[in-house]
């Protein structure tokens, strides 16, 4: 018997009202994120803070990477929406934790880059860049916005905690937390990011912030 070819999944038409939101999704996003770098900046102690955080829930130097872990940037973005923070994951790995979103907790936002295949005159664009060159064209949105993660403070036992014991009254229960002693709410060991790391990314931001804003004019 032959094996059944799959057909092609259709890709959804983009309208321009998908457009928009994604547009604006972006824009919050970005406001929200220089905001905060403006804070650590201006404020060693918030800045200590971004570093612990993101020992905490793993960093990596490499955005583009398939080491586990965020982009600081994305760091930054996730700590500007909701701080402290501990152990940060989707919906599908908390359930694998034995966990599950708390009724009425909202998912932080983080930036996702779209991939793109290199053609000639973008490797030309980037060999200059290395130079010192700059282009004149405007940059095109290399990433969109993806709701969906939790950190751990939002999530509840599924099942009884292996921490502290604490389980849900019931399969529908998503309102019994365990006790703030709880392990499971302690920060996770892990490296803090270098300080100077952490000053030149919340530089770029307000840079970047600079930029766009000079673009619109």
């Amino acid at each position: 018997m032959a094996s059944a070819t799959k057909k092609p999944r259709k890709r959804r038409r983009v309208t321009q009202a998908m457009k928009d939101r994604d547009t604006a999704s972006r824009t919050a996003a970005n406001e929200t994120l220089h905001a905060y770098a403006v804070a650590c900046l201006s404020d060693p102690a918030e800045l200590e803070q971004f570093r612990s955080i993101a020992a905490s829930i793993g960093w990596k130097y490499d955005p583009a990477s398939d080491d586990p872990g965020y982009s600081l940037q994305n760091v930054a973005l996730l700590a500007a929406q909701r701080r402290p923070l501990t152990h940060c994951g989707g919906f599908d790995y908390w359930l694998a934790q034995g966990r599950i979103v708390a009724e009425g907790e909202r998912s932080l936002g983080t930036f996702r880059h779209i991939g793109r295949k290199k053609n000639e005159e973008q490797a030309k664009e980037e060999e200059l860049a290395k130079e010192g060159w700059q282009s004149t064209k405007p940059r095109r949105p290399r990433y969109y916005m993806k709701k969906g993660t939790f950190d751990v403070s939002q999530t509840v036992p599924r099942e009884r905690c292996p921490h502290c014991g604490t389980a849900p009254a019931g399969p529908e229960d998503r309102t019994t937390q365990c006790p703030p002693t709880c392990a499971v709410f302690a920060p996770r060991p892990g490296s803090k990011p270098p300080r100077a790391l952490a000053v030149e990314l919340m530089q770029a931001q307000l840079q970047d912030a600079e930029d766009e804003g000079e673009a619109d004019q």
